[in-house]
């Protein structure tokens, strides 16, 4: 079996689970058979002081 890891970056204004949800939603567009995610890193856009939009770097994991 093969794997194929691919690595996009995901947007939510709702939180890092969302993010990573969005990622994952993305990438089953052109991606079929996905079977994990890693979740490299996360981040967030701040603006006066309040956190307004989650980023998660993540690296999907599917069979190729």
């Amino acid at each position: 079996m093969h794997i194929r890891v691919s690595e996009l970056v995901g947007e939510s204004p709702n939180g890092w689970k969302a993010a990573v949800q969005a990622a994952v939603d993305e990438a089953s567009k052109t991606i079929s058979d996905i079977v994990g995610v890693e979740v490299v890193n996360l981040t967030a856009n701040v603006q006066n002081g309040r956190v307004v939009e989650y980023k998660a770097n993540v690296k999907v994991a599917h069979r190729g």
